[in-house]
């Protein structure tokens, strides 16, 4: 089983500090929502985000949505060969189902993913997506890893991903991505999770990342 873990992902509700800005009332407006109701969005909030600490890489729910899209609908998954789990920055522990096939919409995936940051889970009954409260890295691990854990950093070796599964011990293995633009992690991810690897030597998109870990495991596995 490859694990993956999606951590400090830039993925939060709309915070108190930024409420009241014009881009965050009128898109709230335009959702009938309340502004805290609504998921952070640089495509969005983009004046917004640069009034917060660390604007620039904050409100990225798209890394999100595109690396759960690339991993969910892929063969490694459909073979019951994955489990996805996703590290907000705040802390927050996101488990997935695996049979969960996310909005292809960008509106409909915010929706869900803002009402189970909101309510704790995507349906009041057997949930495809939940909340497990907030947890440090070393506390995600203990609750998700299994096996070797491998972070992916632009400082790590490179490693063909058709060699992950050489990695794992008893058919276990378990990645930590990066849910940041920037490709780095702002928590305690290092003293966690201190071996490195990448997939290529120039920086990827963490969806790309994850696509190419999901198949190399599965090719390299036989």
């Amino acid at each position: 089983m490859l694990r993956i873990i999606l951590a400090d992902a830039e993925l939060e509700l709309v915070p108190a500090e930024v409420a009241g800005h014009p881009q965050v009332r009128n898109h709230a407006k335009a959702q009938n929502r309340r502004p805290g109701e609504l998921l952070l969005d640089q495509n969005l909030h983009r004046q917004a985000c640069r009034q917060l600490e660390d604007g620039d890489r904050r409100g990225r729910p798209d890394i999100v949505q595109y690396t759960l899209l690339s991993l969910l609908e892929g063969p490694l998954c459909r073979q019951g060969r994955l489990d996805v789990a996703v590290h907000a920055r705040d802390g927050t522990l996101v488990r997935i189902r695996p049979d969960t096939r996310p909005p292809r919409g960008e509106q409909r995936f915010h929706g869900l993913l803002a009402k189970v940051l909101r309510d704790g889970a995507s349906q009041d009954k057997d949930p495809l997506l939940w909340t497990e409260g907030r947890r440090t890295p070393r506390e995600v691990l203990d609750a998700v890893a299994a096996g070797p854990v491998l972070r992916h950093d632009g400082d790590g070796a490179v490693l063909d991903p058709t060699v992950l599964p050489a990695r794992a011990v008893g058919g276990d293995l378990t990645l930590v991505l990066p849910g940041s633009p920037r490709g780095d992690y702002a928590t305690a991810w290092a003293e966690a999770a201190p071996d490195t690897f990448r997939v290529f030597p120039e920086p990827l998109n963490t969806w790309t990342v994850a696509a190419e870990c999901a198949a190399g495991f599965r090719m390299g596995s036989g």
